[in-house]
This record gives structure tokens, C-alpha cells and sequence, in this order.
């Protein structure tokens, strides 16, 4: 069995009714998978609010349904609520109609965007990933390695954006086509944090690649 880590930044999403509606709450934490009823991938995830207004059961949005809220506690400011959702088999329902695949845990849904750690048969994870991609745009796919596990490597979602607006824009071009005046304008963040970002992402680019040739030899 192997296990991959799917992210997509919140901007490759912000247009989808699914992801509008997921984020009038905090979050959402894949907290274990239910089975299948009638083809539809039922799953219990942990969300969390401010105001403590969870979606009601029965809401459906896009082919996601909240079927039921088990329990609900506080701690400080926060609600956090246990529910059970169901998927549909249409949308990602099917792919775990072989038993197969799996979600594990890891896999959560915030306004940096969206986690998604799927473990299972090498085909199955091929044939998932791709119809993804198709839908999705992927921002990085992490593999598990030996005895590793899903380790977080690499740039983070935000240094991921910075870096490809970055290349697009002709940063890394000679003589630089772009400054980090525009660069912040166009991401909306201030100039001291898009130069920040630029090195911490730069830094861990180089170290991954500095591990993969050191691996080759």
C-alpha cells in the first residue's frame, strides 16, 4: 500500500460553491472514513466554528451532503462539531468502491486550501490523482518514502503561489522583468512578505533538490 499528499491552495478553488459554503467555518479535519451507502462515500470529519454555527443536516452543496451532527463541545472561543457527510458517488464516491483507497488522516479543509491524503493500490492512486488534475488545479503532490511516512516537504501553499507568480512574472529571468513591488501588488500581500516568502520557498527548493541529487549517487 502507498500514500500520496494532494494539496490545492484556496485560489484554485475560490470559485466553487463547495469550498464558498466549507468556509463559513474554520475548518474541516478528516477524522475517519465510514463505509459506503447506496455507492456514496460516507465519512466522519471534525469542523470547527467561531459563532458555533455549523451547517445544518441536510444541506446539500455540489454533490456533498451533511447527513447528521454526532456531538458538539467547546473549548475557548471555539464550537467544534462531529459530523457525518456523505459523498457521492458521482463526484468521489466511486473511487472507493473497491476498498482499494482510503483518506487518511491529515486530510482537512481551510482557508489555506485544500489537504487530501489518500493511501491505497498504486493503480488506483494513479487513476485517482490524474482524474483529479482534471478537475483540480494541483499544486503538490507528496510521496510517501520508506519508513518516512507523509512528511510536509518543500515550499508551503502560499510560497508555492508566490514562487509561481514569481517565474511567471520574470523574476528569475536576467535582467528581471518584474520587481517585488508588483509581485506583492499582484498577490495582495505586503512587499516584506512576498521577499520573505521568496527565500524561505527558494531555501526549501534547493534543499529538496540538494537531498535528490545526494539520493541519486
Amino acid at each position: 500500500m502507498r500514500a500520496v499528499r494532494v494539496e490545492c491552495a484556496y485560489a484554485s478553488l475560490e470559485h466553487d460553491a463547495r469550498a464558498l459554503a466549507a468556509l463559513q467555518c474554520i475548518s474541516w479535519d478528516f477524522r475517519s472514513m465510514l463505509g459506503m451507502v447506496d455507492g456514496n462515500l460516507r465519512i466522519m470529519v471534525e469542523c470547527i466554528t467561531i459563532d458555533g454555527n455549523c451547517p445544518p443536516p441536510g444541506t446539500h452543496v455540489g454533490g456533498i451532503h451533511l447527513v447528521e451532527i454526532l456531538e458538539e463541545w467547546n473549548s475557548d472561543i471555539l464550537t467544534h462539531h462531529l459530523v457525518v457527510m456523505e459523498f457521492a458517488a458521482d463526484l468521489v464516491g466511486h473511487y472507493f468502491h473497491g476498498g482499494d483507497l482510503a483518506i487518511i488522516a491529515g486530510s482537512n479543509f481551510t482557508a489555506n486550501g485544500l489537504v487530501l491524503q489518500i493511501a491505497g493500490r498504486h493503480e488506483a492512486m494513479v487513476r485517482f490523482l490524474r482524474d483529479v488534475r482534471s478537475k483540480v488545479p494541483v499544486e503538490r503532490v507528496t510521496s510517501a518514502k520508506s519508513s518516512k511516512g507523509l512528511v510536509q516537504k518543500g515550499p508551503t501553499l502560499q510560497q508555492h503561489r508566490v514562487v509561481r507568480l514569481a517565474h511567471e512574472k520574470g523574476w528569475y529571468e536576467v535582467p528581471k522583468r518584474t520587481s517585488i513591488r508588483d509581485l506583492a501588488e499582484n498577490l495582495g500581500l505586503s512587499k516584506s512578505t512576498v521577499s520573505e516568502q521568496l527565500v524561505k520557498a527558494e531555501g526549501e527548493i534547493v534543499a529538496s533538490f540538494l537531498d535528490s541529487s545526494l539520493d541519486s549517487e
